[in-house]
């Protein structure tokens, strides 16, 4: 059987200040709290938290999708081209 880790990630008013300084959309902030989280098999338990800037219409295109969040499938698809890249540099 394998492990399930849970990760604890905690939203604080001070993360949300930042990110809104940082020009995080009102809308596109998370809930203030701890969330819960059950990381995917293949990532690193050490996952980093990293902020990036998106073009609005690129966020707008994943958003209008009937599909799981957003950020989570931007982040499948950047996983795929990192995928097929590793792929391909071993032919």
């Amino acid at each position: 059987m394998i492990n399930e880790q849970i990760i604890e990630v905690e939203v604080t008013p001070e993360d949300l200040n930042e990110m809104r300084a940082e020009g995080i959309a009102e809308e596109d902030l998370p809930q203030p709290g701890i969330k819960r989280y059950r990381p995917a098999r293949h990532i690193i338990k050490d996952k980093n938290k990293v902020m990036i800037f998106l073009d609005a219409d690129i966020v707008e295109h994943f958003k209008k999708r009937d599909e799981s969040s957003y950020q989570t499938q931007i982040n499948q698809k950047l996983r795929q081209i990192i995928e097929r890249e590793n792929s391909e540099n071993f032919r």
